[in-house]
């Protein structure tokens, strides 16, 4: 769990991943917080269910690298955003990070807050020494964020901008 100003970050077991794939409200009840903005959208689904899944079930795999990170509003009790590592550090000390926040909590700053936490527990892990991102070009909602949290730009390959953030 992660502690920032508004939010609370948590990692979803293998049995909370599940919950959050198959029922609209229940893990709402499991986290004793009210119906919110959560949705399980694709890419998302396909995501957890082909990678993260079977990658939580491997014992060998460190699970906070692999699961879903739910971040928790404290005051309004709802989840309003969620991210996730790509999988542990590489052989370069790099860790890879996607998120999106929830439809009707759009532009309140959850991303950047929940990013700048997720950042600054990476980089204090072992073997972790860069956290990277990539956005379109066309989505600048995306890039302020990695802006807001520190990154900077490092690559373009196409219409994918590449963005890090370093120790």
């Amino acid at each position: 769990m992660i502690e920032t100003p508004r939010l609370t970050l948590v990692p979803l077991t293998l049995d909370q991943l599940r919950t959050h794939l198959a029922n609209k409200y229940e893990l709402e009840q499991v986290f004793g917080l009210k119906k919110g903005y959560r949705e399980v959208v694709e890419p998302v689904r396909s995501i957890v269910v082909y990678f993260t899944i079977p990658r939580l079930q491997d014992p060998s795999l460190d699970p906070l690298f692999h699961t879903l990170w739910l971040a928790i509003d404290r005051d309004k009790k709802q989840f309003v955003a969620e991210a996730k590592f790509k999988g542990e550090p590489d052989e370069t000390g790099t860790v890879e990070i996607g998120y999106g926040t929830y439809p009707g909590v759009h532009r309140k700053g959850y991303m950047t807050e929940m990013v700048g936490g997720m950042v600054n527990w990476a980089l204090r892990q072992p073997g972790v020494l860069r956290v990277v991102a990539d956005t379109t070009a066309e989505n600048v909602a995306s890039q302020k964020v990695l802006e807001k949290a520190g990154f900077q730009l490092f690559d373009q390959i196409e219409d994918m901008l590449w963005w890090e953030i370093s120790k």
